[in-house]
């Protein structure tokens, strides 16, 4: 497929490096300096340019014929624009814009759109789960009802440790997926005994993902939250955390007093203060030492970084931020902090969604690199169909994890029998596809 990305931004990367298999890639970036960056990192073909120019886009589109367009520069309005006449230049061209401000997501559309992906709303959601679940360190909304996968952190003294799996009673609408211990994914669950610093992914709905927070053993529950950052997304996840039905005590920090004015009057139900956000004395005098999480949300990931690197001192179990380069997120993860959400995994995801995702397979990127979470609907040219889990040759890596059968969820045992129509959903850890052909067939998806 011959795709067209528009800006070469941390966003603009992201999607590039999500699209590269199998694909032929274009990048137009106005900056020379930045285009000559794509072009020393990745295998693109490079346009410096400004595609916001109608006679720029247009000569590009004539020259390449793409399949598709992937607007993703900073401002929301040029996106739209360029996927507008994009489609005026190529009818058949799909196009797909990023959008930053909520305020530009209209619910009917755009013409000349046929995507929106909004990587703040997508990792907002993930922040507020993950702050609402105590022991929860990333949240993935899923493509099926109202599923998603949970990872949850075993610390020394909660209730399952030291528990097999097989003795857990675990909430009837969830099952675990995998478990991460160390650089280890474990898939044989059953056997498995709960050790501290365990990672367990589950897969459920969120009742049975709150069930499975409260299984684990809470040994405080998050009321107090503390927000920095007081933009789009600082007031968005201020918001749910305020409304979320509980008596949450929820203040939102920003150095930009602009920013807090602004907030003041759109949040009524949450304290904002003005101050420096990586000042420790000034940390220290707004109490964020009792805050259960504190969420990071400026628009540098230096000063997130800083700031969460300031909180860790002061004892908060919980810390979550997001970052936008993706460089940073090991950075982040060598300062101890755990739940980080990157705009460049966010993007990926909804790329492979978007390119990969047939209407009888689905690809989800997991949070380790290598692991997928794929879903498929058994058509008659299947192997599985007609088979019983039992039976089934499962290759090393790979957890059948469950199946929808109309519109129910079953977690299988082995006298399940699968049946045409069924969408499979399973995890894989480091499988090459080919091992999976065998068990999917043609629906083995090329990631």
């Amino acid at each position: 497929m011959k795709i067209v990305i528009v800006g070469g931004g941390n966003v603009g990367q992201a999607t590039a490096k999500a699209a590269l298999s199998g694909n032929d890639l274009h990048v137009i970036e106005k900056e020379a300096n930045v285009a000559e960056i794509i072009r020393n990192a990745l295998p693109v073909s490079i346009l410096n340019g400004d595609a916001s120019n109608p006679n720029t886009l247009r000569n590009a589109i004539e020259r390449i014929s793409p399949d598709m367009l992937v607007s993703a520069v900073r401002e929301d309005g040029i996106n739209i624009f360029v996927c507008s006449n994009a489609k005026r230049f190529l009818p058949k061209i799909r196009t797909i814009a990023c959008i930053r401000d909520p305020e530009f997501i209209d619910k009917d559309g755009y013409e000349g759109v046929d995507v929106l992906i909004a990587p703040d709303d997508l990792s907002s959601d993930k922040m507020i789960k993950v702050a609402l679940l105590e022991n929860a360190t990333n949240y993935e909304k899923l493509n099926f009802k109202d599923y998603s996968l949970t990872t949850f952190k075993i610390e020394r003294g909660h209730q399952i440790v030291g528990k097999t799996v097989m003795n857990i009673e675990l909430p009837s609408e969830c099952t675990i997926v995998c478990i991460y211990r160390g650089n280890r994914a474990i898939t044989e669950i059953a056997t498995t005994e709960i050790h501290p610093d365990d990672r367990i992914v589950i897969l459920g709905t969120w009742k049975a993902t709150e069930e499975f927070n409260k299984l684990v053993g809470i040994k405080k529950e998050a009321r107090e939250f503390i927000i920095l950052g007081a933009g789009h997304q600082g007031l968005s996840i201020a918001r749910a955390i305020a409304d979320s039905g509980q008596k949450n005590f929820v203040k939102i920090l920003d150095s930009d007093v602009n920013k807090c004015r602004e907030a003041s009057k759109q949040l009524k139900k949450a304290i904002v203060v003005n101050g420096n956000i990586v000042d420790p004395q000034f940390l220290l005098s707004e109490s964020i030492d009792r805050a259960d999480a504190l969420i990071s949300v400026t628009d540098a990931d230096e000063r997130n970084l800083l700031a969460c690197m300031t909180a860790m001192r002061f004892g908060i179990r919980k810390i979550i931020s997001r970052y936008s380069i993706e460089e940073y997120e090991g950075i982040f993860k060598y300062a101890g902090i755990e739940s980080v959400v990157g705009y460049h995994k966010i993007v990926a995801n909804e790329i492979i969604r978007i390119l990969r995702n047939r209407s009888n397979t689905t690809v989800h990127v997991m949070e380790n690199q290598g692991d997928f979470f794929i879903g498929f609907k058994l058509d008659k040219g299947s192997p599985m169909a007609g088979e019983y889990y039992g039976d089934l040759v499962i290759p090393e890596g790979v957890n059948i994890c469950a199946l929808v059968r109309k519109g129910n969820m079953i977690f299988p045992d082995l006298l399940t029998k699968f049946e045409l129509g069924d969408w499979v959903l399973l995890y894989t850890h480091e499988v090459e596809p080919l091992q999976l052909t065998g068990l999917l067939g043609s629906n083995a998806p090329e990631y």
